[in-house]
């Protein structure tokens, strides 16, 4: 969306959906077998918004916190997008991040 081209870890779209995320998690998770969760966050990024793919190892931790994510394992994508489709903008809700486990 800047003047600049992307990054090959960038991804521009028009409309993302719940299916490019999902293609993107198991896509990722052939490499990174460990992890067992996925976290999705998305910010407004000019005109549009950026949405994040980032895997999560499970590790217990210390407290036994049972909504603690995990330990995160990386960014695998980065999506540029102009908008969200209807499917991920309700996902999403009134939230900046999913947790899908």
């Amino acid at each position: 969306m800047s003047g600049a081209p992307p990054s090959p870890d960038w991804q521009q779209v028009q409309t993302l959906g719940v299916a490019e995320i999902v293609m993107t998690i198991l896509e990722a998770r052939k490499t990174l077998p460990s992890a067992t969760a996925a976290a999705v966050s998305r910010e407004k990024h000019g005109g549009g918004f950026r949405v994040r793919v980032s895997l999560l190892e499970d590790i217990p931790s210390a407290d036994g916190d049972p909504q603690d994510p995990g330990r995160p394992q990386g960014v695998v994508a980065i999506f540029a997008a102009r908008r969200l489709g209807q499917d991920l903008a309700d996902a999403f809700g009134d939230k900046d991040v999913i947790i899908l486990k």
